[in-house]
Formats: structure tokens, C-alpha cells, sequence
């Protein structure tokens, strides 16, 4: 079989972020996107990337949303499973004749038009000293430890959230 590409648009927050669910806890948060980080990312040489919150690693594949899993699963539907019913549903209709023993009817039921996803400006922006160009952002209320998304060490969330607030009033 082909593979078939599909292109998905996943919407940034107004600072460049991307959200993320860890697979282990189900808790969201988000990474700093950019084409470098990203070819960083996937080109380094890491099996697995570690959740901010209950700190379990998981490949780089595993962090979709729900929202952005389902929002894949109907364009994918939309975009070849659909094609495919239209054209057995003609195929059908043309053993349809007049002098047949049995007629067959078939009838398509088309998905509805998916929302496009949207992003909300939320959560707080936390600095990691062992990867300070690789951002996150995470629930404002967090208040245990927050793990770094590459290498897996915590810090206290109050001394990473300092140091992004202090960052913001400097202008740094």
C-alpha cells in the first residue's frame, strides 16, 4: 500500500507553543515550537521524552492531545476513507439494472465538517537550566516538581517559574 500523507494544521498559543498530553497522566502542556527545535528534537539521538508532571518518558510520538488525535482520525477518514465508500457506492449503484433479481441500495452518510483546532493563551512559561532552549509552559496552579521534556530533571516549579518571571520583567 502508499503512504499517503495528510497535512494537519495543530494551532501555536501567541507565543510560538505548542500543546501536548502526556500518554502516562493525561495531563496537557506545552512545548516551544520552531523548525530548529523540532529538527533538534527528532534528530538527536533520545528514545523518549519526559512528562513536566508525573516525570514518565514516552516517545516523541506519544504526546498528542485527544482534540488532535481526533482531528487527524477525521481528516484521515475525510481524506482517503471516504473516496473509497464513494467509489464502492458507484460500483454498486452500476449493479443495479433493471432485470435483476435483487436491487441493491446503498446509501453514504457523510462526516460532518471538522471544527479546526484552536489555541488558548494559558498556562505560565517555565525555564530549565539544563536545556534553557527548550522552553515549556505548564499549569499556572503546579506547585511539585516539573521535569525537563528532554532530559527528565526535575526542579522545584517555583525556581523555574521564578526564573521565566524574572526573565519577563527584565526583558529577557
Amino acid at each position: 500500500m502508499d503512504d499517503i500523507s495528510i497535512e494537519m494544521k495543530v494551532p501555536l498559543d501567541g507565543d510560538g507553543f505548542l500543546r501536548r498530553e502526556c500518554p502516562n497522566c493525561e495531563r496537557q502542556f506545552k512545548l516551544k515550537y520552531s523548525v530548529s527545535n523540532t529538527e533538534t528534537l527528532e534528530t538527536i539521538d533520545i528514545e523518549s521524552y519526559y512528562c513536566p508532571y508525573c516525570y514518565e518518558p514516552a516517545s516523541l510520538d506519544s504526546w498528542w492531545t485527544k482534540e488532535q488525535l481526533e482531528q487527524a482520525q477525521q481528516l484521515a477518514f475525510k481524506e482517503v476513507v471516504e473516496p473509497e465508500l464513494k467509489n464502492l457506492q458507484r460500483q454498486i449503484q452500476s449493479l443495479n439494472r433493471n432485470d435483476s433479481f435483487a436491487q441493491i441500495d446503498s446509501k453514504l452518510e457523510y462526516l460532518e465538517e471538522s471544527v479546526p483546532l484552536t489555541e488558548v493563551d494559558d498556562m505560565v512559561k517555565v525555564d530549565f537550566p539544563c536545556h534553557p532552549e527548550e522552553p515549556l509552559k505548564i499549569d499556572e496552579t503546579w506547585k511539585q516538581n516539573v521535569a525537563c521534556f528532554v532530559c527528565g530533571i526535575q526542579y522545584p516549579a517555583s525556581l523555574v517559574k521564578e526564573s521565566s518571571e524574572q526573565k519577563d520583567s527584565y526583558g529577557g
